[in-house]
């Protein structure tokens, strides 16, 4: 499933941006995994429809599909941002989880938006208000292909090149990876 790597690699390149900011160094790196299971949490429904065809269930391919609409809206990103943050009610700051979650969630209608006409029509952001009528595409990126994932890949590595070069992994606090380049 190319889509959810290319998120999750947009997701880090985003999370690897913000944490060369000296402001937000240290702070960043307890949210990246909340902000990558953002970026790829409207994509959950997936998981059905491999389910849903591996039993041949015509039903749950329908819900499935009735599922991705609504999770690729607006109230369906706080939906399901509201429902991940439930997991984790003894953190001190699960309003910031769920602003985190959130805030990938609308990066991830964001990249979806791009690609040339979603699901055939485009994306419809105010689900339930509004209707096919009011669903927007850029059409810049054509769905499925290889192509997004690659560019992806290679800003990600180039990423991790600078870390290397620089000695200055500031999204992860890699420990081992300081010992190995040190030697």
């Amino acid at each position: 499933m190319p889509d959810w790597l290319t998120h999750m690699g947009i997701a880090y390149i985003i999370v690897w941006g913000i944490s060369k900011m000296p402001r937000y160094e240290g702070r960043i790196r307890k949210y990246f995994w909340f902000f990558i299971i953002g970026m790829v949490a409207p994509d959950i429904e997936r998981i059905v429809r491999v389910i849903a065809r591996q039993l041949g269930s015509g039903t749950l391919m329908e819900i499935s599909y009735a599922f991705t609409t609504i999770s690729h809206s607006i109230l369906g990103v706080l939906i399901i941002s509201l429902f991940i943050t439930s997991f984790f009610p003894h953190e001190k700051d699960t309003k910031l989880i769920y602003a985190t979650l959130v805030i990938g969630g609308m990066g991830h209608l964001l990249t979806d938006i791009i690609m040339w006409p979603w699901a055939g029509m485009g994306l419809n952001l105010l689900y339930p208000l509004t209707g096919s009528d009011f669903a927007y595409s850029f059409h810049l990126v054509w769905p499925g292909g290889f192509v997004p994932l690659i560019i992806t890949a290679g800003i990600v590595l180039g990423t991790v090149i600078i870390d290397l070069l620089l000695k200055n992994f500031s999204v992860f606090n890699l420990k081992l990876v300081r010992k190995v380049i040190e030697e």
